[in-house]
């Protein structure tokens, strides 16, 4: 069985691969945002896929750039709000 990280891990990098150029591969430490291959519009509909997909409510002070720096990052930040909900 898949853990949550893991789920959140490859659930994003789908969600990600979908957005670029198939020349591009996305794995879970590839800088998203220094490599600028999310723009804000994008970002924003990532962070609603992450709170419709794992039932979270992610606080304004957590949208932070490290936060969504990389698909690692973002996992670890969903890990963090489940933990202080549960």
């Amino acid at each position: 069985m898949m853990d949550a990280r893991q789920a959140i891990i490859e659930s994003k990098i789908r969600l990600v691969s979908k957005r670029l150029d198939d020349s591009i591969e996305v794995t879970p430490k590839t800088p998203l945002l220094r490599q600028q291959l999310l723009d804000s519009v994008e970002l924003m509909e990532l962070i609603a896929a992450l709170e419709q997909e794992f039932s979270v409510a992610i606080p304004l002070e957590e949208l932070t750039p490290r936060n969504f720096a990389s698909i690692n990052r973002i996992a670890g930040l969903v890990e963090r709000i489940e933990a202080a909900d549960g």
